[in-house]
């Protein structure tokens, strides 16, 4: 087959997960819901090559194409979910992979998100499983077998949720509403590019080590319906309140495992402040979230967008801002990478 190009949005978890309930099947501790990123996204081009090896190359904002290797750092699921995808499709050709990203990695924004959906999507597409790719319960699960629970909400487009499940079949995302459905915005406000130094990944293996992890699970069964029908309602203060105290007990747990993985910076405090004095003073409704990292999602309507962000511009401690809508999930492009 042809070349096949791939492109995935990240996406901003409202109920989030930390912690899984099986580490080989990736599934995770309680559903979650989201809203994909119209800016942060992933392209991935893939072809079908002679010869005995695979090729990847990736390359993240601001830096070169680096070319891995199956014993790179983090590369493992990578060459996995080829090898993988290979074996369903009883095709023994291998295949080069090319892949880019607009945004900053491992920084608390889902690029694993948009680069595992983007990844499994041109490997189904290239290895002729259309199948599988075109049934989009599916597509998600080949997703999270590639290392992320969050990725398989790359799939739809709009507001996504993910069951948790118990097993393979059980485990798998489903539109809630469609990128269409609701103009709201994510300013993602980056204080700190860098790696972080606790992968999401180590993280939810240490979860379990958290005396709050309990509670936190508990929670957030009561907070997903209620999440999610302010978005089937667009009710946007009862989703504001409630994804702003989901993430504060998601990082309470994060900091009481051990050992503690303190993502939170200066900046992050700044902003959160930042915004409950706007919302206080000035009646603008917006809210924070984090992921596993400092950079704050200032969730808001449209209508309030560019006060939000001109606010986060003035921050000192913002160094740069990324204006989101709610985004197509994984989708084929005709502009290939090589």
């Amino acid at each position: 087959m042809s070349k096949v190009t791939i492109q995935a949005p990240a996406n901003i978890a409202f109920i989030k997960y930390w912690g899984r309930l099986d580490h080989k099947l990736f599934l995770p501790l309680n559903n979650n819901i989201s809203m994909t990123l119209s800016s942060c996204t992933t392209t991935t081009t893939a072809e079908l090559i002679n010869g005995p090896s695979n090729m990847v190359e990736v390359k993240f904002l601001g830096k070169e194409y680096t070319q891995l290797t199956s014993d790179s750092i983090n590369a493992r699921n990578i060459f996995d979910q080829i090898t993988r995808i290979k074996t369903l499709a009883k095709l023994d050709r291998s295949v080069h992979v090319k892949s880019e990203n607009n945004f900053p990695a491992d920084a608390g924004i889902a690029s694993s998100a948009s680069g595992f959906a983007a990844l499994t999507g041109v490997l189904l597409l290239v290895y002729g499983l259309h199948a599988l790719y075109e049934d989009k319960k599916e597509f998600s699960r080949q997703v999270r077998l590639c290392g992320s629970g969050s990725a398989v909400r790359s799939v739809y487009g709009g507001f996504v949720e993910m069951f948790a499940g118990h097993d393979h079949e059980s485990s798998y995302a489903n539109q809630v509403a469609d990128e269409h459905h609701w103009d709201l915005v994510d300013i993602v406000a980056i204080v700190n590019a860098d790696k972080k130094k606790i992968s999401s990944s180590e993280g939810h293996e240490l979860a379990e080590t958290s005396p709050l992890l309990t509670a936190r699970i508990e929670h957030t069964k009561k907070q997903f319906p209620i999440v999610r029908d302010a978005i089937v309602n667009k009710d946007f203060q009862t989703l504001g309140e409630a994804l702003e105290l989901e993430s504060t007990s998601m990082h309470a747990v994060m900091m009481t495992q051990n050992p503690p993985a303190f993502y939170w910076g200066p900046g992050s405090i700044s902003i959160m402040n930042q915004i409950r004095e706007l919302r206080e003073q000035k009646g603008i409704l917006a809210y924070t979230t984090f992921d596993a990292g400092a950079n704050a999602h200032v969730i808001c309507q449209k209508k309030d967008a560019a006060t939000i962000e001109h606010l986060m511009q003035k921050n000192p401690f913002v160094k740069s801002t990324i204006y989101n809508e709610p985004a197509p999930g994984a989708h084929e492009v005709s502009n290939h990478l090589f």
